[in-house]
């Protein structure tokens, strides 16, 4: 099968395809807002969409223009394992022609990364995320909440919050933006910058829920809305938010305003049993399952060398220790 990747505006992914934030139109736009170079190829077969891929592009320091495909290809559904590979060597070649080096993170294939034990370069192993799919009913998604989450819900339900659910509004001095930041510099966590939830909220959908005790917020959170997912993007709470249990509350709210959007599942972000173990069972608390993610894979200059020596030193590891 011979796979041509062509340039296209802002394509149609896949009937029936998953879409990822990174692979979203949206998040296109808001790269493109915030300065960064993006482009759109897709893949047809007989007129048939098979693969949509969009790709930020940027000017590496003493590297050059390098390519980077965040959690794509978005791929057929159904596509066999071999086929994906092939259109995934296809696409890397096709933005070498333009780039010095070229990023790739593809979602698993039938459950494994379609680009493993090929000539490319590992970066990063993949991780997980938390994935709840919102097609059961409200009363299956509440029966799905694990015991504890449950326990925590009735008692914030009980607590007399009010719960307010609006859009985020055009404020880059908003409340939940400006708490958020205090509390992302307090821990030292890495995050996307408020002017990326801003130029979002201009672009597309988002929904922000927050709760209140009396006139003062002390609770909130955010979810970025990519048809026909969406996904978590930032929180905040005071100690008295804590106390209350107001997350489990909020979030219980946004699964049930996302379902009656006709949203299909709610994406959580990365689990880190290991230094925030509290938060990954906060999130798969929800009944959210844990969704193995691909490796990052580089192809530049000697990369693929470097990988066939790694591959090379690793099988003799395993020689060495049967």
């Amino acid at each position: 099968m011979t796979i041509a990747w062509t340039e296209a505006k802002l394509p149609r992914p896949p009937e029936g395809a998953g879409l990822p934030m990174q692979q979203h139109p949206t998040h296109g736009a808001v790269c493109t807002a915030l300065g960064r170079a993006v482009r759109w190829l897709e893949w047809r077969d007989d007129g048939r969409v098979m693969a949509t891929a969009q790709v930020l592009s940027r000017a590496w320091p003493l590297v050059g223009r390098v390519a980077l495909v965040s959690r794509g290809p978005v791929l057929a559904p159904g596509l066999p394992t071999e086929t994906a590979r092939d259109a995934l060597a296809a696409l890397i070649a096709t933005l070498r022609a333009g780039h010095r080096g070229v990023i790739v993170t593809p979602e698993p294939v039938a459950g494994a990364d379609p680009m493993a034990g090929g000539p490319w370069l590992s970066m990063m192993t993949g991780g997980h995320v938390a994935r709840l799919p919102l097609a059961p009913d409200i009363c299956a998604l509440r029966a799905g909440l694990h015991q504890k989450w449950r326990n925590r819900l009735r008692r914030a339900e009980s607590g007399g919050l009010a719960v307010a659910e609006t859009a985020l509004p055009d404020d880059p001095g908003h409340w939940l933006l400006r708490e958020e930041a205090a509390q992302a510099r307090a821990r030292r966590y890495g995050r996307l910058p408020p002017a990326y939830a801003l130029a979002w909220a201009q672009a597309g959908e988002t929904l922000r829920v927050s709760a209140q005790a009396g006139d003062r917020p002390i609770a909130g959170m955010l979810f970025l809305i990519h048809r026909p997912w969406a996904s978590y993007h930032m929180g905040w709470s005071s100690p008295e938010g804590r106390a209350a249990n107001a997350h489990t509350l909020l979030l219980w709210r946004a699964i049930v305003a996302l379902k009656a959007r006709g949203i299909a599942a709610l994406e959580l972000g990365l689990l880190d049993t290991e230094t925030a173990p509290d938060l990954a069972r906060f999130k798969l608390g929800t009944g959210a399952a844990a969704v193995p993610l691909g490796a990052s894979w580089l192809d530049a200059p000697g990369s693929r060398t470097v990988a066939a020596l790694a591959r090379a030193a690793a099988f003799a590891q395993s020689r060495i220790s049967r």
